[in-house]
């Protein structure tokens, strides 16, 4: 019995010893295939003077190339239309290129470029650095990390990270969608002309905004000058959520007979020494510059409308609440009246988002059901939403609660 024992301890050892063999000369066989693995190809921050981006078809969208190009110090959107960028969008895209942190090879086969998204599937961004010019297919993200494979290449690389959302996005999302940024403490005078009345305000040195009665007008029953300032506020610092078409001229966008005017007067930039907590005093209204807004028509069937900052060609689009804003009327600035309740919270979300966001969030299939990154159920299929498309997403929603909750 002991000698059986003594045999199959025996075989036990010189079968462990023998899988251990085997296990050690694949690690070494890995190690040596590392060393003749396809090199990623440099990109430097810096060096980058141009980036040509393509989306792919979807539905009856055709593929489209967006070109963004580097002049000097700045960056500008220069096809299909020339137009000034987004500069965090820019920023963003820049980061991610000269930031790749290569972690290993997915694949090298191409029956799996369809799966990794790297076939046409996938978003083609050619970065060029000088004479240099590296062309990118950036595909899906898989266990923390953004498959990449360079164009001709078979290698599938795994970047660090995720990277496509900073690529995948639409013209408007490059171009810069401020209609004006105005300090907002700049705004001394503001006048509305619109179906609703006509209006005029200024502030004065304590900074509470005062009604200018023009003849004949009734004063403002519950005059609120808070009211006033949050408007002021919302137009100095307006951000349009889309562009005129091609085609749609100032004639077509309602120009012609403005559905709103509002005028803001606005005093010289502040000494940027001047202590921030001195005492304002009266500024010369000779000295105010005048900055001419008109909202137009209605921009197709989304509630949405033209607006145009006079003396700039670009026509943007605008909220309906922003365009209300706008046209507000004697209601628009008045403080509530005593006893009056306020406005229920919308139920179920965040405030400024009726209903909160059920379903999920758009673009996002399926939403967020069960949770959110690292909870319960995070992505469809068990994915997590990764650290960066959040902060994304946080920044969208809060840019969209400033342009009106749209």
């Amino acid at each position: 019995m002991n000698k059986k024992l003594a045999i199959a301890a025996g075989a036990f050892i010189v079968t462990g010893i023998a899988a251990f063999v085997a296990i050690n000369g694949r690690d070494n066989e890995t190690v040596e295939t590392t060393d003749e693995a396809p090199e990623f190809p440099t990109i430097e921050r810096d060096d980058i003077t141009q980036i040509d981006i393509t989306r792919p078809a979807s539905g009856d969208d055709p593929a489209t190339t967006i070109t963004l190009t580097k002049s000097g110090d700045e960056w500008r959107v220069t096809a299909p239309v020339d137009a000034e960028t987004d500069e965090s969008a820019i920023s963003t895209a820049l980061d991610k290129l000269g930031e790749m942190d290569v972690t290993g090879i997915a694949a090298s086969r191409e029956e799996n470029y369809e799966l990794l998204e790297v076939d046409d599937s996938g978003i083609q961004v050619t970065v060029h650095q000088g004479d240099e010019t590296v062309e990118l297919i950036i595909g899906a993200y898989r266990g923390r990390n953004t498959m990449v494979r360079v164009a001709g290449e078979p290698s599938v690389f795994q970047v660090a990270g995720s990277i496509k959302y900073a690529f995948n996005k639409e013209l408007k999302d490059w171009r810069n969608r401020r209609v004006l940024a105005v300090q907002a403490d700049r705004v001394r005078r503001i006048h509305f002309e619109s179906e609703n009345g006509d209006y005029t305000f200024n502030r004065n040195v304590s900074g509470e905004w005062e009604p200018q009665l023009l003849e004949g007008q009734e004063p403002i029953e519950r005059f609120g000058s808070s009211k006033v300032q949050s408007i002021a506020a919302s137009i100095a610092g307006m951000r349009a959520v889309n562009f005129a078409a091609a085609d749609v001229d100032e004639a077509a966008a309602g120009f012609g007979t403005p559905t709103a005017t509002v005028t803001l007067s606005l005093a010289p930039e502040r000494d940027e020494d001047a202590e921030e907590d001195a005492e304002e005093t009266p500024v010369d209204p000779s000295t105010f510059e005048d900055i001419v807004l008109h909202v137009g028509g209605e921009s197709g069937s989304n509630n949405e409308w033209y607006v145009r900052h006079v003396g700039n060609p670009v026509i943007y689009v605008i909220s309906t609440y922003l365009a209300d804003r706008m046209r507000a009327g004697t209601e628009q600035f008045q403080n509530p009246e005593p006893g009056s309740e306020p406005a229920e919270a919308p139920p179920g979300g965040m405030p400024g988002m009726p209903g909160g966001m059920p379903g999920g969030m758009p673009g996002m299939p399926g939403g967020m059901p069960g949770g959110m990154p690292g909870g319960p159920g995070g992505m469809p299929g068990g994915q997590q939403i990764p650290p960066e498309l959040m902060q994304q997403i946080q920044q969208q929603l809060q840019q969209q609660q400033a342009a009106g909750g749209n």
